[in-house]
């Protein structure tokens, strides 16, 4: 008999998942703990133990959200997008008719919502990677319904999403709905929109923060040559460093490219280059 997991309703409009709890018999997590292991050293076999993990329980939706992992470090990019739709979609068949999704809450908090709320950006991610981007936003507005306090940083690959498709009206809307975000993408993503907009009073004003955030990202876009900083693909990217500089350019190269960008932070290296020595 094929176990699956079922939603329930907690209270008011909070959901839960119950997960079988043949997932978690020590066979299976065993499996599971040595596959997600392999990842990124040993996608093969990875591979292999996920498929194992599936064929037993087609409703593991962690075994599939890995696989599709296992798959794309493979540069198996059909089979990591079939398979990363296959288990949104297996955990939207989990929900009962009465749970309505426009105004539903799964909270990540709860350890046994993360696998649907897993699939649901890796699905995302896929969708973004296969430029198709009006329907990753949907995806993440998904998760942004239903998990408000975005653990997984929806809101930063929507607005990633916004920016490719130049919807600088839907960015800026975005930017204002999270007053108090000091990442690099919303600090650096509103002074672009107040650039493009032509409100250079405004960029000014907003380019303490930004740098305060990340004090290389300004040396990054006026630079003529760019090349990643050594150890980029060594070391971790930690918040405020030369690497995440980079990683940002090289994510946003469409806006951070463009001559007005370019200008006005050249236009301002007095401003930005004081900060950064500080």
């Amino acid at each position: 008999m094929i176990q699956k997991p079922h939603v329930t309703n907690i209270a008011n409009n909070e959901w839960a998942f119950i997960q079988p709890a043949a997932f978690s018999n020590e066979e299976t997590l065993q499996q599971y703990t040595v596959a997600v292991g392999m990842l990124d050293t040993n996608d093969v076999y990875a591979e292999l133990i996920l498929k194992a993990i599936i064929k037993d329980h087609p409703y593991h939706l962690d075994a599939y959200n890995h696989l599709s992992v296992a798959f794309r470090n493979q540069e198996k990019a059909f089979e990591s997008y079939l398979v990363a739709e296959k288990s949104y979609r297996l955990g939207r068949e989990c929900f009962p008719k009465e749970f309505k999704i426009k105004n539903a809450r799964l909270p990540y908090i709860n350890s046994d919502n993360r696998p649907f709320l897993r699939a649901c950006h890796i699905w995302g991610l896929e969708l973004q990677f296969n430029e198709e981007y009006e329907r990753a936003i949907e995806i993440f507005d998904e998760m942004l319904q239903l998990n408000p306090n975005d653990n997984q940083g929806a809101r930063h690959l929507k607005l990633e999403c916004l920016f490719v498709l130049k919807d600088f009206a839907a960015a800026n809307q975005l930017l204002q709905s999270y007053p108090g975000e000091s990442s690099i993408e919303f600090t650096y993503g509103k002074i672009f929109i107040a650039i493009l907009a032509g409100d250079q009073k405004s960029a000014e004003q907003l380019l303490g923060d930004a740098v305060a955030t990340n004090p290389y990202l300004p040396a990054e876009i006026v630079k003529k040559r760019h090349t990643p900083p050594p150890g980029f693909l060594d070391e971790e990217i930690t918040v405020g460093s030369r690497h995440e500089a980079y990683e940002y350019w090289f994510d946003y190269a469409d806006i951070c490219m463009q001559q007005p960008v370019i200008e006005f932070f050249e236009s301002m290296k007095p401003v930005w280059s004081k900060k950064k020595s500080k």
